[in-house]
């Protein structure tokens, strides 16, 4: 009897323990890929990856020691492999996590390039209708393009042709109108601004012009920034708000400008708001100023060394972002609510409508894309769609700093991802990062906004027709320069008040 009760035991326990090994093979291995996952993000201090690795080590120890353990009864073994699935669910789950950070931080950084998107237009009245039509032909490009030897050439690949340039985008497209050339090359956004933003009502480019052919010219980005040790160190980031539809790689015009002075010795950061439309000198350029935005239509270099003329500044990173990154994130945290100070409908690119009421809005991605847009309802203009992008800006903070959304930061970070590009390395934004978690030190944030008067000047990169500029008010521009000034500044180190006593020491004689 006793010898076929034991013969039982091993029959059963067979199958169990190949069950119980995999449970640990798999926990082992979940472990290890979570922690060197946690090594690799590099957010954790030493103990607390320590910490995370010991704790993990223990529950492998004892969950090895009771499943391999004979002895050990039924319920201890079940308990045991219960611990053993939940350490591997969330070793799984915290990997996930880590990885879609480590993913959007290696995505976001380390570029080393910009691309310029570039179509060839025909009248929709000519025979040119297919850019091989254009073999032979004269082709018309802007001089103005500080990467036009680039750009003849990337067109040279496909088809050969004659070279015309032309100073002015006017010239340009009355070359092309009055047959001086066949076809003319334009960057995205001088269509978009032909497209969009034209009152000339003597012609309808959109419906009088096609396109036939489109190219992307890479040019490289000189990595020139001043680098310093941003955990210890005052420095001064540029924020770009890109208007490419396309890759966040993609130069394109830049419609926020935002400088952001961040000082860790006194836990103070400002924020300089710049005017799209700002009238400004162009970096490298004479005679005629620009629209602050026109700058980003050469690379973010421009856009920043520009702003460094303007303000007297050395910028030390630069960050850009892309708008689509407002629509995707704001609908992975299923929309903000904004207080609107009137009502609106605005238009979108695919004809819908967002109407917007006075008040509380409850608005998904495109509506809060849209509304981060717009200013041509406000009277204001620019100056209220800053403060739009700031509301929005505020409220998508405020969510996903929420624990609620705890949980989705790993959709928020892959929605984002794409959308952003840095100056900054893997190794300052992780360093940076790892240091407030470790001090959660309370930031105080000021912001302020450049303003300036509404006129009607020509432009350098559009050429002699009159465009809306801001005229800078120099009264603000240089409280922007105090401001930067002072919020760089070392702290300030008071010496304790000279007592009554401390002074009749200092004051009495000595014996000698």
């Amino acid at each position: 009897m006793e010898h076929h009760e034991v013969k039982h035991q091993k029959g059963i326990s067979a199958p169990v323990k190949i069950l119980f090994a995999i449970l640990l093979v798999a926990e082992l291995a979940a472990s290890v890929f979570f922690m060197l996952a946690l090594v690799k993000l590099n957010l954790l201090q030493t103990w607390q990856i320590l910490l995370a690795g010991g704790v993990l080590a223990i529950l492998f120890i004892i969950n090895t020691c009771v499943l391999i353990v004979r002895k050990k009864g039924v319920v201890s073994k079940v308990l045991s492999a219960i611990l053993a699935i939940l350490a591997i669910g969330a070793c799984i789950l915290g990997s996930k996590y880590v990885r879609t950070a480590t993913s959007f931080i290696e995505t976001a950084t380390g570029s080393k390039y910009e691309t310029q998107a570039y179509k060839v237009v025909t009248l929709t009245s000519s025979i040119y209708d297919d850019i091989d039509t254009l073999r032979g032909q004269r082709i018309g490009f802007l001089s103005s393009n500080p990467n036009i030897s680039n750009t003849k050439a990337a067109l040279k690949k496909t088809i050969g042709y004659k070279e015309a340039s032309y100073e002015e985008l006017g010239n340009l497209i009355s070359a092309l109108y009055e047959q001086d050339a066949a076809g003319i090359v334009l960057n995205d956004s001088y269509l978009d601004y032909l497209y969009e933003e034209s009152d000339d009502t003597t012609i309808n480019f959109a419906e009088e012009t096609r396109v036939i052919y489109e190219f992307e010219v890479r040019a490289d980005i000189e990595d020139i920034h001043d680098e310093v040790d941003i955990t210890t160190e005052p420095f001064i980031i540029y924020v770009s708000g890109s208007d490419s539809r396309g890759a966040i790689s993609q130069t394109a015009r830049s419609d926020v400008n935002i400088v952001v002075a961040v000082n860790p010795k006194t836990n103070k950061i400002l924020l300089v708001s710049i005017p799209r439309d700002y009238y400004v000198q162009l970096h490298g350029t004479t005679g005629t100023l620009d629209k602050l935005t026109h700058a980003g239509v050469y690379g973010i270099e421009m856009s920043k060394n520009t702003i460094e003329d303007l303000l007297g500044i050395k910028i030390n990173y630069t960050v850009k972002v892309g708008f689509q990154a407002v629509k995707q994130i704001v609908d992975a945290i299923d929309g903000i609510d904004i207080d609107s100070d009137q009502a609106l409908s605005i238009r979108g690119e695919d004809g819908t409508m967002c109407n917007i009421q006075q008040g509380k809005n409850h608005l998904n991605g495109a509506c809060a894309l849209r509304y981060s847009r717009e200013r041509h309802s406000y009277t204001t203009g620019d100056r209220h769609r800053g403060q739009n992008q700031q509301q929005v800006l505020t409220k998508i903070i405020q969510k996903i700093t929420d624990l609620h959304y705890a949980t989705r930061w790993p959709q928020i970070l892959e929605a984002a991802k794409g959308t952003f590009e840095t100056s900054l390395t893997y190794d300052e934004i992780t360093n940076f990062a790892r240091l407030e978690l470790a001090t959660l030190k309370k930031w105080s944030i000021e912001s302020i906004q450049l303003d300036g008067t509404g006129s009607s000047q020509p432009t350098y990169s559009m050429g002699s027709r009159p465009l809306y500029v801001m005229i800078p008010n120099q009264a603000t521009v240089d409280n922007a320069k105090a401001k930067i000034t002072e919020t760089l500044a070392d702290p300030v180190v008071e010496e304790p008040e000279e007592t009554e006593e401390d002074s009749a020491q200092t004051e009495a004689p000595s014996e000698e």
